[in-house]
C-alpha cells in the first residue's frame, strides 16, 4: 500500500501547525491535532489498526511539502502526546532528516548529539520565521518569499 496524501490534506496540516505552533513562539503540536486537521485518523488509531507506517509516511510528505512551499521545517514542531517520547518527535522525523535519533537509546553518542542539534536548530528556525510573520501580521502559511 502506497498512499498518496493530497496537497489539500498536507496544506491543512501545514496551516494548523503555522497558526497553532509556528506563530505561537514555535510551540510544539501533538501529532493527533495535525492528523485531524488533515482529515486523517489520529496516529494512535492508525498504530492500533496496524497502519503505523502511515504516520511516518504522512510526516515525510509534510516535511517535503514544507520544502516545496519554501516554508521552514514545520514538522520539527510535531511531537508525541504521551509515552517515552512525550513532547518529542517520533523516530521518523530523524530518519527523514538523515540523522540519528537522540531519543532511541541506541546508536552512537555522536549521532544522538547530531540529531538533537538538528531538532533544536530547526525549531529555532521555525520560531524565527513565526516571529517575523506575527510581527508583520501575516498569519498565512505561504512561503518565505522575500522576507
Amino acid at each position: 500500500m502506497n498512499p498518496r496524501f493530497s496537497d489539500e490534506q498536507l496544506d491543512a496540516a501545514i496551516s494548523y501547525v503555522v497558526v497553532h505552533g509556528a506563530m505561537d513562539r514555535a510551540k510544539t503540536i501533538h501529532y493527533s491535532y495535525v492528523f485531524v486537521a488533515a482529515g486523517l485518523e489520529p496516529p494512535q488509531d492508525l498504530h492500533r489498526g496496524g497502519e503505523g507506517d502511515l504516520v511516518t509516511r504522512f510526516m515525510e510528505a509534510l516535511h517535503f511539502r514544507c520544502i516545496d512551499r519554501g516554508l521552514p521545517p514545520l514538522d520539527s514542531l510535531v511531537v508525541n502526546v504521551a509515552g517515552p517520547r512525550e513532547d518529542k518527535p517520533g523516530s521518523g522525523y530523524f530518519t527523514v532528516n538523515g540523522v540519528g535519533d537522540p531519543f532511541s537509546g541506541t546508536g552512537r553518542e555522536e549521532d544522538a548529539i547530531q540529531g538533537l542539534g538538528l531538532w533544536e536548530r530547526q525549531m529555532s528556525e521555525v520560531k524565527a520565521w513565526g516571529v517575523l510573520r506575527r510581527r508583520a501580521g501575516d498569519w498565512s502559511s505561504e512561503g518565505q518569499g522575500d522576507s
